[in-house]
């Protein structure tokens, strides 16, 4: 169950992120990189299958996700975090697409 909440909090499309779960697995389990890979993308293809079943619409997946980071903003704040609260600001950007077009 810690390997697909790990999974959960990773984002696919970031290397550095699926690798640390990977890395994590191989050293916590002791088993080779290739076989943490593959549990990694099992793990993956679960959660998918989950969040289909579960028929949940992109909008309401956006919307979570604003509000974790926009919470996550707020408790940086008020812990003095700057470097957290520019991270969230910054995946906000991503999200949503606040900055400025060039």
């Amino acid at each position: 169950m810690d390997l697909i909440a790990r999974g959960r909090m990773c984002n696919e499309s970031s290397p550095s992120e699926v690798t640390a779960v990977v890395a994590h697995l191989a050293q916590s389990k002791g088993v080779s990189r290739r076989t943490s890979q593959r549990t990694v993308q099992q793990a993956y293809a679960l959660i998918r299958e989950d969040i289909d079943q579960a028929n949940i619409q992109r909008t309401d997946l956006v919307a979570q996700a604003i509000h974790l980071l926009m919470e996550s903003a707020r408790v940086a704040l008020k812990q003095n975090n700057p470097g957290a609260v520019v991270g969230a600001v910054a995946q906000l950007d991503k999200l949503c697409g606040l900055g400025v077009s060039k």
